[in-house]
C-alpha cells in the first residue's frame, strides 16, 4: 500500500476549505448586443449577391465553415456597424488588400466595386494614393490586378489624368497643403531636420502631398480615410497614425466614421492591429474634447 502523503493531504483540505468559503460569482447580467435585431445570413447573403451576382463565396468549396464565417461577418455584421458611404468603404477595402498583398481578394473587391457604382477614376486614384505608404512596387503590382478587371470590364486605358501640379510648383502646393492641414507641427519638424535630412522633407511635402493629395476625384475627407487605412494595416507607425486621424476629423469626418474605418479594416487585418488602431484613435478623441 502506499503511504499518505500527510502533508499534501493537509495542505488539499486547506484548499478546499479555502474555496468553500469563497462567496458565489454572481450570475452573469444579460447584455444587449449591437449583433441583435437582424438576421445576419440573410443581409450577407442579400449583400453578397449584389456585389458579385451569386450567393457562393470561392472559398467555400474547400472550406465551407470559414467562409460562412467571413461571409456574415463582412457582409453582414459590418454592413450594419460601419457607418461609411458605400463608395468610402470599398476603397478602404481595395487599399487595405493592396497593402496586404492580397492579390486575389484584392481583384474580387475592384469587382464588387464596380458592381455596386464606384467609378474606375475613384479605384484608380485610391490607389495612386498609397504609393508614397507603401512604395511603387506594390502599387503597380495592386494597379495590374486592377487593371486586368477593368479591361474585362470594358474600361478604356488609361484613364484621364487628374494630376494638378508641374515640377516648378508641386513642392510649394505639398508644403502648403501640409501646413493648411497639419499646422504648425509641419514648421516645427522642418525646423528642426538637419542639412543632411532635409531631402526627405521636401520630399514628403513634393511627392506625397504635392504630386498625391492634390490630385482629382477624391475629396480631401476621402483621401484622409484611405491614407489611415494604410498606416493602420502596415502597423508599426503610430504617430503618423495619430496624425491622420486628427487629419481625417479635421477634413470633416466624424467619430462614428473613423470608428468606420477601423471596423472596416478589421476582417483584412486581424484583431491586434484593430485594436492598436482603435486604442490611438480614442487618444486622439480625448484630446479634441
Amino acid at each position: 500500500m502506499k503511504t499518505i502523503n500527510m502533508k499534501k493531504l493537509a495542505f488539499a483540505g486547506i484548499v478546499c476549505a479555502y474555496v468553500l468559503a469563497m462567496p458565489a460569482m454572481p450570475a452573469l447580467a444579460a447584455e444587449t448586443s449591437t449583433l441583435d435585431g437582424y438576421d445576419r445570413a440573410k443581409v450577407a447573403s442579400a449583400n453578397y449577391q449584389e456585389m458579385y451576382g451569386r450567393e457562393d463565396m470561392s472559398e467555400a468549396k474547400n472550406d465551407p465553415e470559414l467562409a460562412d464565417i467571413m461571409k456574415k461577418y463582412i457582409y453582414g455584421d459590418l454592413s450594419q456597424q460601419v457607418k461609411l458611404t458605400n463608395t468610402e468603404r470599398q476603397l478602404v477595402t481595395v487599399v487595405v488588400l493592396a497593402t496586404n498583398q492580397n492579390h486575389k481578394m484584392l481583384k474580387q473587391a475592384v469587382e464588387g466595386s464596380l458592381n455596386t457604382n464606384v467609378t474606375p477614376l475613384q479605384l484608380r486614384e485610391a490607389l495612386y494614393h498609397v504609393a508614397p505608404y507603401i512604395g511603387f512596387p506594390k502599387t503597380f503590382e495592386a494597379l495590374e490586378v486592377m487593371n486586368k478587371v477593368f479591361k474585362k470590364a470594358g474600361v478604356d486605358l488609361p484613364l484621364p489624368a487628374q494630376g494638378t501640379t508641374t515640377d516648378a510648383d508641386r513642392f510649394e502646393k505639398g508644403l502648403k497643403f501640409q501646413v493648411d492641414t497639419y499646422g504648425q507641427r509641419i514648421i516645427n519638424g522642418r525646423a528642426d531636420t538637419p542639412g543632411y535630412q532635409k531631402h526627405l522633407r521636401d520630399d514628403l511635402a513634393a511627392f506625397c502631398f504635392g504630386d498625391t493629395y492634390t490630385r482629382g476625384t477624391l475629396d480631401m475627407k476621402t483621401r484622409e480615410m484611405i491614407t489611415m487605412a494604410v498606416i493602420g494595416t502596415m502597423g508599426g507607425a503610430d504617430s503618423q497614425y495619430k496624425g491622420h486621424v486628427a487629419g481625417t476629423l479635421a477634413a470633416g469626418a466624424t467619430k462614428e466614421e473613423v470608428i468606420g474605418v477601423i471596423t472596416t479594416m478589421n476582417p483584412y487585418i486581424g484583431f491586434p492591429r484593430t485594436l492598436n488602431a482603435l486604442s490611438i484613435a480614442n487618444d486622439v478623441f480625448n484630446a479634441a474634447k
